[in-house]
């Protein structure tokens, strides 16, 4: 469609729908309402195809009092369902959030509950992210093929995922919510989108909070090569409280001893040797990927080296730690939201097709970074995804008109560093400030971890609009380290 203004009144059309909301049909959801939207598959044309968006709702607690709705961002990962942390955020928020706010989360485009797209990828596959390469050659053949058999079953549609995309369902959501402006909450991959939003939308932007933050210069190349060096710095971290618990985990009474004893497990994984946790079997990439899940939290501390105390000599994990466990992985990662991961992540940037520095990146990461180089360095499937991105990638900063926003993140955060909080604080240095959690490493603080100062300066900003006059550093009064 190549009228601008009969395009425009095309995507009104759809902010006109009404929502029919319902009793939740999952588990996961109890207590929750949900609906469906119809968005346009292709903004450009928005009288062609189309898909449907799952929304969930927790409507304001105290109806008299409510400000409007505040929006979740779809999953604190890329590829994890909003809907599922839209139900957890409705338990865990601040009671006086909860009663002002409607809150709404939804899954983002061709995932979880929205119009769905799955290619039968093995299990192996699914962990194209993080997956533990054997060799070079090896790995690209294996990344290759995860492009290939995505590529070959929704070419059609997939090459309609991006975060301005995204960005453009959310404002189809917020006419269909028939609300003037929204307030947003969103984590990790969510504070990027939630920054593009702004930029996009920012007029139509209330009260917003970024919490644990990804960099807007990772996209999305240096998402991979930026990680494994936190991951050091946060293994290194956990290696000392572990250290200190020897006399219950006889991992090692020194850091380097507790080192030397997970890459002697990773040293059997890696040469197919059977180990197991409880039963449950450990292969190069799981034996890596948990540890990483876990190192997101510093209260994970105590399970993590009881795993690994599992792992290690044999034995049985402890009831809090089975439990734990079934709440941590209990929800495997739905293959659609791995396949939205690799066709947004190429959908936002033309990855080099060059194999040369992607090899050359792995075997520098391998060396320095011996716990997750390799892993997160190498080559990724989006470097053989067939078709360019639609659009370049969104410059933030200047321009963005969202009144305000508060960037939330702890110190020590693995996946979403400080450093990352702190240029996204440089970039949306005329509308924004920064509240730091000190000794701390958590992904996802608000409401999460709990930190006084941190969840006081947010529930103030999201009921009463008041942004800190500078950036602050909450104090930790339970460091683990």
């Amino acid at each position: 469609m190549n009228d601008p203004a009969l395009r425009a009144d095309a995507i009104r059309d759809f902010q006109k729908q009404s929502l029919s909301w319902h009793p939740a049909d999952e588990e996961a959801l109890a207590g929750l309402e949900c609906a469906e939207l119809t968005v346009p598959l292709d903004y450009a044309d928005p009288t062609g195809r189309t898909l449907t968006l799952g929304l969930v709702r927790s409507p304001a607690a105290a109806p008299e009092r409510r400000r409007g709705v505040l929006l979740i961002g779809p999953g604190d990962d890329l590829g994890n369902r909003g809907t599922l942390l839209g139900a957890q955020l409705a338990r865990a928020l601040p009671k006086e959030v909860l009663a002002r706010y409607d809150v709404v989360a939804f899954d983002h485009r061709f995932m979880g509950r929205s119009s769905p797209v799955v290619c039968g990828l093995e299990p192996e596959e699914r962990f194209w992210v993080f997956h533990q390469p054997r060799d070079f050659a090896h790995e690209v053949r294996f990344q290759a093929e995860v492009a290939a058999k995505v590529a070959e079953v929704a070419l059609d549609v997939l090459p309609f995922a991006s975060s301005r995309n995204i960005a453009r369902d959310m404002e189809v959501i917020r006419g269909a919510l028939g609300e003037e402006r929204l307030s947003y909450l969103g984590y990790s991959y969510g504070t990027y989108l939630g920054a593009v939003w702004t930029q996009m939308f920012g007029e139509h932007a209330d009260r917003v909070v970024l919490d644990s933050l990804c960099s807007p210069d990772w996209v999305w190349r240096g998402l991979f090569t930026d990680f494994p060096p936190n991951g050091e710095r946060a293994l290194g971290r956990w290696t000392r409280w572990a250290a200190r618990h020897h006399d219950e985990l006889a991992l090692g009474a020194t850091p380097p001893e507790v080192r030397a004893s997970y890459d002697r497990l990773l040293a059997r994984v890696d040469a197919d040797e059977a180990v197991t946790v409880n039963g449950f079997p450990l292969d190069r990439t799981l034996a890596r990927l948990i540890v990483v899940g876990m190192l997101n939290s510093d209260l994970n501390y105590a399970h993590l080296g009881d795993v690994l105390r599992s792992a290690v000599h044999g034995a049985p994990l402890t009831p809090a730690t089975l439990s734990f466990l079934a709440t941590m992985f209990g929800q495997p990662k739905e293959e659609s939201g791995t396949v939205a991961q690799l066709a947004i992540l190429a959908g936002d940037w033309s990855w080099p097709r060059r194999l040369g520095p992607y090899e050359r990146d792995m075997a520098r990461a391998a060396r320095a970074y011996p716990f997750t180089g390799a892993a997160l360095a190498g080559i990724k499937a989006t470097a053989f995804w067939p078709v360019p991105p639609s659009e370049p990638v969104t410059r933030l900063g200047a321009g963005n008109r969202a009144r305000s926003v508060l960037l939330v993140q702890s110190a020590e955060d693995m996946s979403t560093p400080h450093a990352a909080a702190v240029r996204m604080r440089e970039v949306l240095r005329h509308n924004s400030r920064l509240v730091t959690v000190a000794d701390t490493a958590h992904h996802r603080v608000f409401p999460f971890y709990g930190n006084p100062g941190a969840d006081e300066a947010a529930t103030a900003y999201l009921v009463d609009g008041t942004l800190p006059r500078t950036d602050v550093v909450c104090p930790n009064p339970r460091p683990q380290v």
